[in-house]
């Protein structure tokens, strides 16, 4: 977990250690990355490094969640709203729109492609308490990203073959 230490940086060395964690973390893998190359581009000590942050790992969940919030900002993320399909489907164009336009574009793209099986289980764990509706929304909408970016020119046949399914499942619902 990040340290208050980090937190509690000016916002000048702070900027200095994201910039360096993004750059890390677009341009390699989390099993690629490497602590040395981040500590050098920032121009901080090894040991600080580990004064803020547990491991790479913890780094890395910290600048993807400062990511996500970002980009997230105007997207409802309240799951006890019960969603109709287009409302999803705006989420999920809204979400990967605001992705392409960010300085995160990078990032979340290599954890789409690359790094989120280390992380799957926390998304699975949490789905797999909702109604199956909710999951197979939240599964579907999540691979319609993953193939956005993959190809981001299919980009409005993937939403709308997303919207057709959603329909599907509200129908069977009901």
């Amino acid at each position: 977990m990040v340290s208050t230490t980090f937190k509690n940086l000016d916002n000048e060395k702070k900027a200095r250690i994201l910039d360096a964690l993004l750059n890390e973390f677009s341009n390699h893998t989390l099993v690629d990355a490497q602590v040395s190359r981040i500590v050098k581009e920032s121009g901080i000590a090894r040991g600080a490094f580990y004064k803020y942050f547990d491991d790479l790992k913890d780094a890395y969940e910290f600048l993807y969640h400062n990511a996500l919030a970002e980009i997230h900002q105007k997207i409802s993320t309240d799951v006890s709203k019960k969603l109709k399909p287009a409302e999803y489907v705006e989420q999920t164009r809204q979400f990967v729109e605001k992705s392409s336009d960010s300085r995160y574009y990078a990032l979340v793209k290599m954890h789409i492609l690359h790094n989120e099986n280390f992380f799957i289980s926390n998304f699975n764990d949490h789905l797999i308490d909702e109604n199956e509706y909710f999951w197979a929304t939240q599964i579907m909408i999540h691979d319609a990203i993953k193939q956005i970016m993959i190809d981001p020119k299919s980009k409005e046949m993937i939403l709308k073959k997303l919207s057709n399914v959603l329909h599907a499942l509200a129908k069977g619902e009901n």
